[in-house]
């Protein structure tokens, strides 16, 4: 900032701080901006150019607020604009798509983003420096509060690394962080890092090889070598490892310091990014080791103090005895962390992490329909010792042929538990809740309604319930299937959430329709194609429907 400028208003003096061309900030900004551009043409980011403008313009006036009426400053407000510049960039909200350049999506979450980071560096404070980089608290918090379903980091992988838009951002990223680091003395804490990462987490990646990760823009799970090599050369990790890293505010001093800084940083994001399985977490992982370094920055830059000292490796050895045990301990904690992944599937479908229920995989042979049926009845009877009341007999849903369901291999590749059977058992759910919602269409029964779906599944069948009501007439809702299969579908909106995987059934439809007096008013026979989404309750039971899947992008 140029400095000696003075200004008065209403009585009061002012300093006037200008940008300088000098500053390592407007570098950054620029390098940014420059991403920001691409993103916006030719890289395809899913977000809009209200949002950048949006945070730009909210991180820039708090500290422009902040300056005038606590420093009695009128000043360019580089920092601001950087942190609102930072968030822009990687926070994502569901539901944004390329090309929607004034959309207002999550405006809220933008800019309560932007305004935690900003108060978090003026009010976090420890000796005259804020503790932690402004954008990457205010990012980390985010995704922990809010979630996939309201928010998510830019993706780890944007297009094709051979595109030739590609090669001019790895050159943009690569040659703008290495030469701004250059000129802030940070190019140790930056290759530090780049390195460190690729390092640990080549490590833990070949120790636990069958640790993966699942991501929206690829068919399969994404394990071992494949993985560690999307981790290296990722674009959004290098705008971790150039520009978020090293911000000189929020590092120890020294170089040596920096340096160790920047592989303690590497460690914890190996080491955090291990239980994860979907991208979300990963990179709100790697994102967090820095919250977590930031936070035991003045410790470690006391620990480090020799090195920079002229002490050397001997006064680090007087201190070896205490750092030592931690150092190893979080490098053997490297296999354990990734290993936590690969213990259990990932669910079939349900919500955006590992939370929902598991489709259970057996399906028993059972009984005939003409054996089940009277047991069926005579189990809804009360006991003959029995004086309180009891239901008289129990509903029996006559189901029609089920043809046997395909399972595609992507399914079998994202979800490897999943077999014929666990697939037979899926559709045969999903029919009969067809079948409990057609009956609980004919009778009006709203209730009834709640044994076949559930959450957002629910609604499409309560809807046509209360339309018949009101209208005064009965539907009956008959089906002939001649398909059945499963499918892979990407979420609507949270697209770092997990897959999904859907029952599809296709065949014919029957709806025959009667006046409140009995008497047939129509009957119509309609193809029908549709993909359900089912999952167990909590409660145990047959899977109900949960959402339609149909107007799902495949995955």
């Amino acid at each position: 900032m140029g400095g000696g400028r003075t200004i008065r208003l209403a009585g009061r003096t002012y300093r006037v701080l200008l940008p300088s061309i000098r500053d390592a900030r407007l570098h950054v900004a620029a390098v940014l901006l420059t991403l920001q551009v691409l993103g916006q043409t030719v890289l395809d980011f899913r977000l809009s150019v209200a949002q950048i403008l949006a945070c730009l313009a909210a991180g820039a006036l708090i500290e422009f607020t902040v300056a005038f009426f606590k420093d009695k400053a009128i000043m360019w407000p580089a920092s601001g604009l950087l942190t609102g510049n930072s968030v822009a960039f990687i926070l994502r909200v569901p539901g944004t798509l390329h090309g929607q350049w004034w959309s207002l999506r999550g405006i809220w979450i933008f800019l309560g983003v932007v305004a935690i980071s900003m108060l978090s560096k003026y009010l976090i404070r420890w000796r005259g420096r804020h503790i932690f980089n402004p954008s990457n608290l205010g990012l980390v918090l985010a995704f922990v509060a809010l979630g996939p379903q309201y928010t998510e980091p830019q993706d780890l992988w944007w297009i094709q690394p051979t595109s030739p838009w590609m090669l001019v951002t790895y050159a943009i990223l690569i040659g703008g962080g290495l030469l701004i680091a250059r000129e802030l003395g940070l190019l140790g804490l930056e290759i530090g890092f780049m390195v460190g990462f690729a390092a640990f987490a080549g490590l833990a990646l070949w120790l636990v090889p069958d640790h993966c990760m699942v991501a929206s823009w690829h068919v399969t799970p994404i394990c071992g070598t494949d993985l560690w090599q999307i981790l290296a050369i990722s674009p959004e990790v290098m705008i971790f490892g150039f520009f978020m890293v090293p911000d000189p505010r929020t590092v120890p001093e020294g170089r040596a310091a920096r340096a160790i800084f920047g592989i303690f940083v590497a460690l914890l994001s190996a080491l955090l990014l291990g239980p994860t399985g979907l991208e979300f977490w990963t990179k709100t992982a790697i994102l967090g080791s820095l919250v977590i370094a930031c936070a035991l920055r003045f410790a470690l830059a006391r620990l480090l103090v020799p090195l920079d000292e002229g002490e050397g490796l001997a006064g680090m050895a007087r201190r070896l005895p205490a750092t030592a045990p931690i150092v190893l301990l979080l490098i053997w904690a490297l296999p354990v962390a990734a290993d936590l992944s690969t213990h259990g599937p990932l669910p079939a479908a349900g919500g955006p992490d590992r939370t929902a229920a598991v489709v259970p995989l057996q399906v028993g042979s059972g009984p005939g329909l003409a054996a089940w049926a009277p047991a069926a009845a005579a189990a809804a009877l009360p006991p003959a010792n029995g004086t309180g009341p009891a239901a008289a007999s129990a509903t029996v849903y006559i189901l029609p042929p089920i043809p046997t369901p395909t399972v595609p291999s992507d399914v079998q590749a994202f979800d490897p538990t999943i077999t014929s059977q666990s697939a037979a058992t899926m559709a045969h759910d999903l029919v009969l809740d067809l079948m409990i919602e057609s009956e609980a269409r004919r009778t009006h029964d709203l209730q009834l309604a709640h044994q076949g779906a559930s959450g957002d599944g629910l609604q499409e069948f309560t809807d046509v319930i209360k339309q018949d009501t009101a209208a005064g007439q009965t539907v009956q809702k008959t089906y002939s299937l001649d398909q059945c299969g499963l499918a892979l579908y990407l979420p609507k909106l949270s697209t770092q959430a997990s897959r999904l995987v859907g029952v599809t059934l296709h065949g014919t439809t029957t709806f025959t329709t009667w006046d409140a007096q009995g008497h047939q008013l129509s009957q119509t026979t309609q193809s029908y194609s549709k993909s359900w989404g089912v999952a167990v309750p909590s409660g145990g039971g047959h899977a109900l429907i949960i959402n339609d899947y149909s107007d799902l992008k495949p995955a």
